[in-house]
């Protein structure tokens, strides 16, 4: 195991930032519960992280000067994973936001960030003793 291996805190930093963007359609979910016609989002962690690290998939383009050709971008954004929750329970408004849904996703989530967060701090904690000699 490389201790140096910067790949392993790319990869965490990433997980950290689908979260918080999970917690975001979230909080838009509730946020819009009284909106008539509002459809509820979602976001799957899972799916998001397995396509941004599927390596069989994908070939890394750095692109270094504006002039070069794009082509496909190599960071995957978290918005393109967001799909409508297709909820059964709709209400009389066209409304079909579930607050209990919401809530327990939140949490689920809150504890997920929380972990990745501790795991981050654990590899810089490790990173900085082996710089430090100790």
């Amino acid at each position: 195991m490389n201790i140096f291996s910067v790949a392993q805190i790319d990869k965490l930093g990433f997980a950290l930032d689908v979260t918080s963007y999970k917690n975001k359609i979230i909080a838009e979910n509730i946020a819009n519960v009284d909106t008539p016609f509002y459809k509820a989002k979602k976001l799957d962690f899972n799916e998001v992280m397995k396509n941004a690290f599927d390596n069989r998939k994908k070939i890394p383009l750095y692109i270094t000067d504006p002039k070069h050709i794009t082509g496909k971008n190599n960071i995957i954004s978290p918005a393109a994973f967001v799909k409508y929750q297709n909820n059964m329970s709709v209400r009389n408004d066209g409304n079909d936001v579930n607050l209990d849904y919401e809530m327990s996703e939140m949490a689920s989530n809150g504890i997920l960030f929380n972990m990745l967060s501790q795991i981050t701090g654990y590899e810089f904690t490790r990173l900085k003793s082996a710089i430090q000699g100790r």
